[in-house]
């Protein structure tokens, strides 16, 4: 193998369900009447000859944490690779299936589910996309670059006048104070160029919630515009999409009155933009020369929120008035409060703690952390400034979902996300020290 180079293999397989499946990301069930897109997991693994890692990125709203330890099982079993050296992420959109079973508490109350069916597909179809990128490596040089993107991402959560914090509170609403926080417009690009042909592979970091198609058709949402847009411009490329720390960002402005809130012509719109920078940033990108690989994880306890049998009997209380159509949701308050209440039965359950697994994928200069939650930017931004590799880019939903990892600080100030949130404030500060621990140890 020549200096400076390292082998890379890349796969994508299909994990379009069929129609009929529940769609998932909603709080009420979604029969698939259509496709308009082919959902994906692509797959690219690499090696410095001594060490190698797999990232699978997957068109998915998540996976759960069973389905990944027998994927990785099986992948283990094919190549030899153990759990440590393989990422699962997921885009998180909200027009494909649920990769993990449905809790008790959504079978109770809730006409939603998984399908067990489609579950042990999606296993073995992850393990086929691993093992063949793994089968078809070859050198290649790395290069990395960035660029800014900030038309299409906002802040999605706002303090109102009356002192209260609200999630999305509707374009152009009169009681808006004003937005809590800034995005990170930063859209990251890594290049793997292969040796011989013309043949290369992008990964593009951008954060941004994948919930702009809506309804009952299946789609990859705007992640998989984006894929496509590039690939029309470079078609020597197939690009994998990671999406970074986007827990409290989304695609609505509501500070501007008249803007387009969502369908499938404007998650395309969104796809196209962001394809536009990657494409400026492919002009300008820079080697990476200094090329070991390594890999690390980390299974961390962390502390859950406490709920009292006053608190379980009045969700109980709530959601069968939900079902049965005494109470019913009218916006975005409604929904927290249905979110709150699932969160309350899981909670009594639990023994005020859980686990969850944290991990760093390496190369060189470059570090991919993932983190099994819906991240706020302000955890990703502060793992990026104190990490110790120069290019750090935020994995979410990586290797399992936990829902909502807020800041401390949105804990006191409330909103939806906060409030069905499983967490106490301790957990900013458990992923971030846990995150650069990791980082400092492949360093």
């Amino acid at each position: 193998m020549e200096e400076n180079f390292i082998k890379v293999g890349f796969a994508k397989v299909d994990i379009t369900p069929p129609l009929g499946a529940c769609l998932a990301g909603y709080l009420s069930r979604r029969d698939a009447v259509g496709i308009l897109d082919s959902l994906y997991a692509s797959a690219i693994a690499v090696s410095d000859g001594e060490n190698r890692w797999i990232l699978i990125s997957c068109d998915l709203i998540s996976v759960g944490v069973g389905q990944v330890a027998e994927a990785r099982k099986l992948i283990k079993e094919r190549i030899g690779l153990s759990s440590e050296n393989v990422m699962i992420h997921t885009t998180h959109i909200h027009t494909g299936p649920i990769g993990s079973p449905t809790s008790n508490e959504q079978k109770k109350f809730a006409d939603y589910c998984s399908d067990n069916d489609y579950l042990a597909m999606l296993v073995r179809k992850l393990a086929d996309v691993a093992q063949m990128a793994a089968d078809n490596m070859k050198d290649a040089s790395v290069e990395v670059g960035y660029g800014e993107e900030r038309s299409i991402s906002f802040i999605r959560r706002f303090r109102m006048k009356d002192g209260t914090v609200r999630t999305n509170p509707g374009i152009g609403n009169p009681d808006i104070l004003e937005p809590i926080g800034e995005i990170d417009p930063s859209v990251g690009v890594i290049r793997f160029k292969f040796a011989e042909g013309d043949d290369e592979i992008l990964i593009v970091n951008f954060a941004l919630h994948s919930d702009i198609v809506t309804g009952n058709l299946i789609s990859a949402d705007y992640p998989g515009h984006m894929r496509r847009a590039v690939s029309k411009q470079l078609p020597s490329s197939e690009v994998l999409f990671i999406n970074g720390a986007c827990g409290d960002i989304n695609h609505i402005n509501p500070m501007k009155p008249g803007t387009t809130s969502g369908g499938y012509g404007y998650a395309q719109k969104v796809g196209n933009i962001l394809a536009a920078e990657v494409l400026k940033v492919y002009q300008r990108m820079t080697r990476v020369t200094n090329t070991p690989i390594g890999s690390a994880t980390k299974i961390v306890k962390v502390p859950l929120r406490r709920v009292s049998a006053e608190e379980v009997d009045e969700a109980n209380k709530f959601l069968t008035a939900w079902q049965t159509g005494e109470w019913k949701s009218k916006d975005m308050r409604g929904t927290t409060a249905i979110a709150r209440a699932y969160k309350t039965l899981s909670l009594a359950k639990s023994g005020g703690f859980m686990e969850m697994e944290l991990q760093v994928l390496a190369l060189g200069d470059l570090a991919f952390v993932g983190l099994p939650g819906e991240v706020f930017v302000d955890i990703g931004n502060n793992i990026k400034a104190s990490s110790p590799y120069p290019n750090t880019f935020i994995s979410e939903l990586s290797n399992g979902s936990y829902g909502y990892f807020p800041t401390s600080k949105a804990f006191s100030e409330g909103g939806y996300e906060s409030r069905s949130s499983s967490f106490t404030p301790e957990l900013e500060d458990i992923l971030v020290d846990t995150a650069l621990e990791l980082a400092n140890k492949l360093r």
